[in-house]
């Protein structure tokens, strides 16, 4: 198999739009679509803080790589957001990896840990035998802790790693469970709104298999493990689901991202969310009730 565009060997076949490229011609292509991405949606402007955040991961790594390849060209300052939650086994060479590419870069960063922050490791959460979903609740805890440690580093943006497929999952999930407002406020980046600080995804309409390429191929040093509390999660099903897809009908995940896009057009002009942010009676963040789910997940959590 040789490339389309040069006849070198091929180290990837894009089966949605049925071309084959050679290492340079994938690299070249992968990060001109990221460019594109932060252009095409303006996501920063020049003298913006943006704080990554970074996990240790193939998606996390080619974040902040990307980003601090750009930096000086447009004049952003590039900080770093890692979370332990203080999974054993699993967290601690991430957290290991993250460092050594903060270092190597020389990104200022900071790291935060549920032990700190919510009052137990995600390890002793789980002991509890009335919690069996551990991506309920640390899903919740990393979203806060990633606004917390921007906030604290002074940023004014935040950067994610969340690639094409995780955004077709969260649209179909989000899709099933018709909450449209949550679709609404998604996309490649979030609106600004009082009390949030801004967020954006450079990776979002590139494939997961192809971030994985991309680091392989640029030589980045990667955390390849997977959590070991996803294997119950509701995420992991649709996962898998849209690959079987996917597989015999390439583009698919590019069809759901696309309908998402064009379907956030329309509710633009619809007024649907439904309730006005408050502030939280515990810790005083945006909430549309009383109480946030941060607050309620962390009470849960350290009752005895």
């Amino acid at each position: 198999m040789n490339c389309d565009k040069c006849q070198n060997p091929a180290v990837a076949h894009l089966r949605y739009s049925d071309i084959r490229l050679c290492k340079n011609h994938f690299i070249g292509l992968t990060t001109d679509r990221i460019r594109k991405t932060i252009n095409k949606n303006k996501f920063f402007e020049r003298g913006d803080r943006v704080a990554v955040a970074v996990s240790g991961g193939k998606d996390s790594i080619v974040t902040l790589r990307a980003l601090h390849d750009i930096s000086n060209k447009r004049g952003l300052e590039i900080v770093g957001v890692t979370i332990d939650e203080g999974i054993v086994g699993y967290r601690p060479e991430s957290i290991e990896i993250a460092e050594k590419t903060y270092k190597e870069l020389g990104v200022d960063y900071t790291i935060l840990t549920y032990k700190d922050r919510v009052g137990k490791s995600l390890d002793k959460i789980m002991e509890r035998p009335d919690i069996s979903r551990a991506c309920e609740y640390c899903g919740v805890f990393r979203r806060r802790l990633i606004e917390d440690g921007a906030r604290e580093m002074g940023a004014d943006k935040i950067a994610t790693g969340h690639n094409l497929d995780d955004e077709a999952q969260s649209i179909f999930m989000n899709y099933t469970r018709s909450e449209f407002p949550r679709i609404a406020r998604s996309g490649p980046k979030t609106a600004n709104k009082e009390g949030f600080i801004p967020r954006v995804k450079p990776l979002c309409n590139i494939p997961e298999k192809e971030v994985g390429l991309y680091a392989i191929l640029k030589g980045y040093e990667i955390h390849e493990d997977e959590c070991p509390n996803v294997a119950n999660a509701f995420r992991l099903n649709i996962r898998d689901h849209l690959n079987l897809i996917e597989d015999k009908y390439p583009g698919f995940k590019f069809g759901i991202y696309n309908s998402a896009e064009n379907l956030r057009s329309i509710l633009a002009d619809i007024n649907i969310e439904k309730n006005t942010l408050k502030k939280c009676e515990k810790c005083g963040q945006n909430t549309s009730g009383k109480i946030c789910k941060f607050c309620e997940l962390k009470a849960n959590a350290n009752k005895e």
